[in-house]
């Protein structure tokens, strides 16, 4: 074991970072991902022993079984650089402005190399790092933020150190310098055995180097664990955003970030620090913390929920027209928070098996649907505050022409026994329609095909579904209308927090806006993965 971090706390007078324990191996490239302000480079800094004098550090740093925290200054010089060393993200901060780079990599080198050796270490430390010897006659002025960032590398490189702390190494680089430092840092790990602990926001340079992650939030560790497993099924909400977040791992999708918080700091300052942005928070999470429990997988998680909750599950879904099998044995889940999209020919069976699931249709023998883990009666959820609702693939049929636009969103709370005043027009202005009397007063009739669709969602939005099933949204809609449509829908779930089960033959759509896709065929599902459809016809699904 080379590094040994145990239960290491920072506190500022604004800030924490609550204690966390991990180890390091020789040869290991571990990441601290999160968003900024979580708390990473503040791991760092204290790791180097660098913390700003403001900072209350506490635990034990354990560098080859040296406690680094416990040593005064005049030792640590004699370990920086050569057992360990560190490059941070704002460059120009930690760079002499008044000396060449040569100086300044020299006072480096001289430790170890002298003469013509110190010179040929310079020149390999330059190309090493994708830069011109000519370049360490510069003023760090004269640089590029990339430039500088290189520069800093080579400086933490200069004496092979066992242990490297990268704080955002391609945050200030484009994308060929970037690929080029992931290529670089990767192959001095495996020629040297060079341990990285790799601080960085870009998940995808985690997904290309790391072996293990992790995910720090609010100055807590949410979860950890090996980068395969977190990559192919996280189990925090706030990883699975990150990842979500993250453009060099959704290639095809459009990327939103992790919605803004809905409840004020100070309301949940003793509980769970994702409180507020957690599409499956419970009213305890605003005044418990969740312990960093070990999973059976190996992984570490944080969450009072046991982590991203099954919503929907669905197995051995059987349905038949006639002689005709349209779905046969069909199982799927659905998680909190996320969007999935059922796609597949016409008379595939996809409004089947959503009327199935919503209840409009009877569960065959043998079939079961669970909602949160409990076995329902699926209609009753219908009427419930926080339970599914529908949007049918007409909306001129599902909506009665003869009512005015108020009667028709309010309808399902009066219904239900749900009405509370100012819902259905706040319902209305989220899916961009007015609000104003002229407009509630006008009769589903008089309405646009696009203007009825949107007061269909309005009516669902009106009982705050956790599950809201969109049938066929944009099928009626010109290319603009199924844009601004989509566009609205993930918006809507993406601040709401509700999961959304999309049914669709648009391909092209459901690959924009689907955290998963299913095609359904055959009676069956198959999975999808977006990456294989980027440079192939979307024809070729037979869609």
């Amino acid at each position: 074991m080379l590094l040994q971090v145990d239960q290491l706390s920072v506190r500022y007078p604004d800030f924490t970072v609550h204690p966390l324990s991990f180890t390091l191996d020789r040869g290991e490239i571990l990441a601290l991902v999160g968003e900024s302000g979580s708390g990473k480079t503040t791991v760092a800094r204290a790791i180097a022993c660098l913390s700003d004098p403001s900072a209350q550090v506490c635990g034990r740093v354990l560098l080859n079984g040296q406690d680094l925290l416990a040593m005064d200054e005049r030792k640590l010089r004699t370990l920086r650089m050569k057992e360990f060393s560190i490059a941070f993200q704002a460059s120009p901060e930690w760079l002499n402005p008044s000396l060449p780079l040569y100086e300044q990599l020299r006072e480096v080198l001289c430790r170890d190399f002298s003469g013509p050796a110190l010179e040929r270490r310079m020149a390999e430390l330059m190309e090493l790092v994708g830069l011109e010897p000519a370049d360490l006659s510069r003023l760090p002025r004269e640089l590029s933020g990339g430039m500088a960032q290189k520069f800093l590398l080579a400086c933490a490189l200069a004496l092979n150190p066992p242990l490297v702390l990268l704080d955002e190494p391609t945050g200030a680089l484009d994308l060929a310098s970037s690929q080029a430092i992931t290529q670089l840092i990767r192959s001095i790990n495996q020629r040297l055995g060079t341990a990285f602990l790799i601080i960085t926001h870009d998940m995808k340079l985690a997904a290309d180097l790391s072996g293990r992650m992790m995910v720090l939030y609010g100055g807590r560790v949410e979860e950890a664990g090996p980068t395969g497993a977190i990559l192919n099924r996280p189990c925090h909400p706030y990883t699975r955003g990150l990842l979500q977040s993250a453009i060099g791992l959704n290639p095809v999708r459009d990327i939103w970030g992790i919605r803004p918080t809905t409840v004020p700091y100070a309301s949940h300052a003793d509980g769970c620090p994702f409180y507020g942005r957690c599409t499956q928070s419970l009213p305890e999470c605003a005044h418990r913390v969740p312990e960093l429990v070990c999973q059976d997988d190996g992984r570490q998680l944080a969450c009072n929920r046991g982590g991203i909750v099954t919503l929907l599950s669905c197995s051995h879904l059987s349905h038949a027209y006639g002689r005709q099998n349209v779905l046969r044995d069909l199982s799927l889940e659905l998680y909190s928070g996320e969007i999935v999209s059922i796609v597949g020919r016409s008379g595939a069976g996809k409004t089947t098996l959503a009327r199935t699931i919503a209840g409009l249709l009877p569960v065959c023998a043998g079939g079961q649907v669970y909602f949160q883990g409990v076995a329902v009666d699926l209609c009753s959820l219908h009427r419930r505050i926080g339970g599914m609702q529908i949007v049918l693939q007409d909306p001129q049929a599902a909506l009665d022409p003869y009512i005015n636009v108020r009667q028709a969103v309010e309808e399902p709370m009066r219904l239900s026994g749900n009405f509370r005043p100012g819902v259905a027009e706040q319902a209305l202005e989220e899916v961009g329609l007015f609000a104003c009397d002229s407009f509630l007063e006008r009769p589903i009739h008089a309405l646009s095909g696009g203007q009825k669709q949107r007061v269909a969602i309005a009516r669902a939005l009106t009982m705050e579904p956790s599950l809201l099933i969109a049938d066929e949204p944009t099928s009626m809609l010109d290319p603009s209308g199924k844009a601004n449509l989509l566009r609205m829908l993930k918006g809507l779930q993406n601040s709401r927090g509700f999961s959304m089960l999309m049914i669709t033959h648009d391909l092209d759509g459901a690959l924009k806006v689907s955290d998963r896709m299913f095609l359904l065929e055959h009676g069956a599902l198959r999975q999808l993965d977006p990456v294989d459809y980027i440079h192939v016809q979307f024809d070729n699904l037979i869609i």
